[in-house]
């Protein structure tokens, strides 16, 4: 029994202690010592707040410049002047010029970006920067996305993706050589394939399906009586074991000074000037089906009816 005493005053010295420093602690003090004396949880924590407050990022107000585009035929770039102003809370001098670029994008092409972008004027919290973007004949015709962005000296960045350009079709091809040569050809040959062949370049922003030819007869030159019909021609963009003379296969038969279609031909969009075959490139192999056997030996030519007309649409 005086065990159990004993511990009791123990317990109410502790509380008049408590009771007696208690101004000289906080209530959150006195709570917490409680909550362990009587093993109650805590209900409330504390959480230090500390924010730090930098300077506005800047803040890109007019993008200029963008008028729809007509790309300039190939090989030359077309180069498209884009101006964009910015506000800079904290002045100019807070903006890294070195940063400024705009850029076109579009779903599948290529991202086109100008990193080198000259401040145009500056005055207190407002400059204008000037951006030379380059663009190609093979991108695409459309609407691009344009940004315009830029840092400040505290990294923050500032980015304009409200405006859009347009670039226009641009449809256009080269052809080389501008003249087939056959090697010396017997009256009643059949199929006889020139020396050379033409290669098309595509020198626009379309993918061409249709590719024409215009053929004439060849008349003689010393005997005009004599011709070479535009019938007995053939072409095609296939080539080996005599393919492009097969009109029963892929090979289109010529129609005098009427175009015809050669079947299966398509000159894609691309950077011709890579000169693989393939990029911007098709090829077009001709093939004279039959040498007459009325035929005198002499040269054989455009020069009365007109030289052959290539044509995409």
């Amino acid at each position: 029994m005086k065990k159990s005493v004993n511990v009791n005053k123990s317990i109410l010295i502790l509380l008049i202690s408590l009771i007696l420093i208690s101004p000289l602690v906080s209530a959150g003090f006195f709570s917490d010592v409680w909550d362990k004396i009587t093993g109650d949880a805590s209900t409330t924590q504390n959480v230090l707040v500390n924010i730090s407050i930098t300077s506005a990022p800047p803040i890109i107000y007019n993008v200029s410049g963008l008028s729809s585009v007509t790309l300039t035929d190939a090989p030359s770039p077309t180069f498209v002047i884009v101006n964009f102003s910015v506000n800079a809370s904290n002045g100019v001098s807070t903006l890294n010029n070195a940063t400024a670029a705009v850029n076109f994008t579009k779903a599948g092409q290529p991202l086109v970006i100008n990193s080198s972008c000259a401040v145009k004027d500056w005055s207190g919290n407002f400059a204008n920067y000037t951006c030379n973007v380059t663009l190609w004949w093979w991108y695409n015709a459309g609407s691009w996305q344009v940004y315009a962005n830029i840092s400040d000296l505290g990294s923050n960045t500032a980015v304009n993706g409200t405006n859009t350009v347009t670039i226009n079709t641009l449809t256009g091809f080269t052809l080389s050589p501008s003249a087939i040569t056959f090697s010396s050809l017997s009256a009643g040959a059949v199929n006889q394939t020139p020396t050379n062949y033409f290669t098309l370049n595509n020198t626009g922003n379309t993918n061409t399906t249709t590719i024409q030819i215009n053929a004439t007869d060849l008349v003689g030159e010393t005997d005009h009586s004599k011709f070479l019909w535009a019938s007995n021609f053939s072409a095609s963009n296939f080539t080996g074991n005599k393919i492009e003379c097969n009109v029963s296969g892929s090979a289109t038969a010529m129609v005098n000074m009427t175009y015809s279609t050669v079947s299966s031909a398509t000159l894609y969009i691309g950077n011709y000037t890579k000169n693989d075959g393939t990029t911007g490139q098709d090829k077009m192999y001709l093939c004279l089906r039959k040498v007459g056997y009325e035929l005198s030996q002499q040269q054989y030519s455009t020069g009365q009816f007109g030289q052959w007309t290539v044509k995409i649409t």
